[in-house]
């Protein structure tokens, strides 16, 4: 009878498109199977909650019976879901956590949490509230267009119903806002504009997929249909914005913290993530004024250095190319070496510093930088480039026992014209279950006039920016890591990530970079002090303004005025702040949660210590919550101990 059971069981498991299967070494442990099971049935409720109420969501957790559909947007849609999420929550309720295994208890806690915000985000009267929801839509056109299906035409039905319910965004919009927050709108408003500048894409898209001309003459009825309605929304929140312009966008520490809490799964005391956060951006501060040192040249040698460096080829033997160190001066014409270099200016006396008085300020990096960087970088095939250099990298990184090896192929491909208005890259890893999975790194190319294409050459693509994108973005970043997990991840892992953890990882990918030495140069550390700086006064400014101890406007001096900040870096840094509170807060944080984790086991195991099985372990584990990364790490080094396969997909009592 009890054979029959488990048999029974591992069947429903198996079935359950959200299953992630329990570890276990025999049957006695039919309780955690059991809870196991039950937790998986409560997890497919929520999937096809979503479904019913997000589609929006629902495409990007993967589901395609979706992607024809907009969200419908007012209070009774609300209330609907309201009620369907409170019985989810019912039903995890009756699930027993401290009886499921460890990767289900993981599981639990982030089930838990996305069950909170989203009713936190419905009670918030977001449809009356928030005019970000609505511009949300324009970004839900765009996520089909990047989306790979085995089916090319329903992709394009797909797309081409999506194009027309923008029609009826607008309308929920006109009739649903009442007093948006000021800056919120302002945002609002930017995001249709770029959608109305970049629309026409779409249709062209489809037109010319359309296999006669009834077809495409319905395309562009429909499309000048659309992008009058997102000319409509344009001006509803120009208006708003006009009319509401003392209303704060800030959540308050209360509801700030409950976000750090059940989104990014961050779980202490405001008073200890303020300080921690301060301490970090007091480090970064020193970290870039000792990179900035590097620099410190005298006027001729200033302007004697005028070579940017070029991408290193891995596994090539690394040379420092031209940097302070290896600058000679050079002579006049006609002039002996040694009479010209007895000329070269002196250094001036360092002077005493106020104590009060920042460590370093951002427009000393703009300086440096405006020196450093020349017009000498031309449009070339940069996706081609940055393609290839991936797969070297991630062949060094295999050799040098830093990364497990693994066939990984790279695709890169031109950002839309929607999201490039806005973002130099991004990456778009596999939708959760999509029967097509691919990891997609796009990218903004050069256009414009000729002086703006060297401008983007010089900000996007010179040698530093290239490798910091190359190892955050690619390898050992974000691409690489989602693509070998994503043959082990479960469905519910891929479904709902953390995003402390692959945030964090981002930036661990770049410092990792750096310590196997393909980070190297001189300009190379400075823009990565640079990275560091600029993520710890971001992370800083959200926590101070969110939990109100900042103004808009005082946060605006902290970054401007008492450092050096550009106007227009600054106005972006608060502009993603406003959209998605905590996120800059989570990058130091998952950062730290894998700094831990890591010095812990190098000092744990001493010389048995393999960083290469050490990533593997942490890539397979996924973007869980960071308190719960410590305890998956010893399970998964426990396992192997125990000779035990830490089976994701398939149990192992169905072998």
């Amino acid at each position: 009878m009890k054979k029959l059971l488990c048999v029974l069981l591992s069947a429903s498991l198996f079935l359950s498109p959200a299953a992630q299967a329990a570890d276990f070494s025999g049957f006695d442990n039919i309780d955690a199977i059991m809870e196991d099971n039950a937790l998986t049935e409560v997890s497919n409720r929520y999937s096809a909650m979503q479904l019913s109420f997000f589609p929006e969501f629902a495409t990007r957790i993967g589901f395609e019976s979706a992607d024809n559909k907009l969200d419908r947007r007012d209070a009774e849609r609300d209330a609907q879901a309201l009620r369907a999420l409170g019985i989810v929550q019912e039903s995890l309720a009756e699930v027993r956590q401290k009886n499921l295994s460890e990767p289900k208890q993981t599981d639990y806690d982030v089930l838990q949490g996305r069950l909170a915000m989203d009713k936190w985000n419905l009670e918030r009267n977001r449809t009356a509230l928030d005019p970000l929801l609505y511009a949300q839509a324009f970004s839900s056109v765009y996520d089909l267009t990047m989306k790979t299906l085995n089916y090319q035409d329903l992709q394009d039905r797909d797309l081409a119903a999506r194009m027309r319910a923008l029609k009826g965004v607008a309308e929920q919009a006109e009739e649903n806002l009442t007093t948006p927050p000021a800056f919120l709108t302002q945002l609002a408003m930017e995001d249709a504009y770029y959608a109305y500048l970049a629309f026409d894409t779409v249709p062209q898209y489809l037109a010319a997929r359309a296999q006669d001309d009834v077809s495409r003459t319905q395309v562009r009825a429909d499309a000048r249909a659309s992008k009058e309605a997102v000319r409509k929304m344009f001006e509803l929140f120009k208006s708003l914005a006009q009319e509401n312009t003392q209303q704060d966008f800030r959540l308050g520490e209360e509801d700030y913290q409950f976000v750090l809490n059940n989104r990014y799964f961050i779980d202490e005391k405001p008073r200890k993530i303020e300080k921690i956060l301060t301490e970090n951006f007091r480090t970064a501060q020193k970290n870039l004024a000792q990179a900035l040192e590097m620099f410190a040249l005298p006027v001729a040698a200033q302007e004697a250095e005028t070579v940017l460096q070029n991408i290193q080829v891995p596994g090539e033997e690394a040379t420092e190319g031209v940097t302070v160190s290896s600058i000679e001066p050079v002579a006049e014409e006609g002039q002996p070496a040694a009479e010209n270099e007895a000329q070269q200016p002196t250094k001036p006396e360092k002077k005493k510093k106020d104590k009060n008085a920042p460590l370093v300020r951002a427009d000393e990096f703009y300086s440096v930088t405006q020196r450093l960087l020349t017009n000498n970088i031309r449009q070339q095939d940069f996706i081609k480039t940055l393609s290839e250099e991936a797969a070297n990298l991630a062949k060094f990184f295999a050799q040098d026992d830093t990364l497990p090896t693994s066939d990984v192929d790279f695709v890169i491909y031109k950002m839309p014209d929607y999201y490039a208005y806005t973002r130099a890259y991004m990456f778009l890893p596999p939708f959760g279950t999509q029967t097509n999975p691919t990891n997609d790194l796009f990218l903004r190319l050069p256009s414009g006039n000729e002086l703006t294409r060297q401008e983007m050459l010089n900000r996007d693509f010179n040698g530093p920016t290239l490798k910091l994108l190359l190892a955050g973005q690619l390898v050992p970043g974000l691409y690489y890591r989602s693509a070998y997990n994503g043959k082990t991840l479960s469905s519910f892992r891929k479904m709902y990530p953390v995003p402390t953890l692959r945030n964090g990882w981002e930036v661990y990918a770049q410092h990792l970079a750096s310590e196997r030495g393909y980070i190297i140069t001189d300009e190379e550390l400075l823009y990565l002090a640079w990275a560091d700086y600029v993520r710890a006064a971001q992370a800083l400014v959200d926590f101070k303004l969110h939990t109100q101890e900042f103004t808009y406007n005082d946060a605006y001096a902290f970054l401007t005025q008492e450092n050096g900040f550009a106007e227009q870096q600054a106005q972006t840094m608060l502009k993603d702040i406003a959209r998605q509170p905590g996120e800059a807060v989570s990058y130091i944080y998952g950062y730290k949660a894998l700094k831990d984790l890591r010095a812990k086991y190098q000092k744990k195991q001493g010389k048995k210590f393999s960083l290469s099985d050490f990533h593997a372990k942490v890539m397979a584990l996924g973007d869980i919550p960071p308190y719960r990364l410590e305890a998956e790490m010893e399970n998964a080094y426990t396992m192997e101990k125990n000779n035990l396969t830490q089976a994701l997909n398939t149990p192992f009592y169905l072998n």
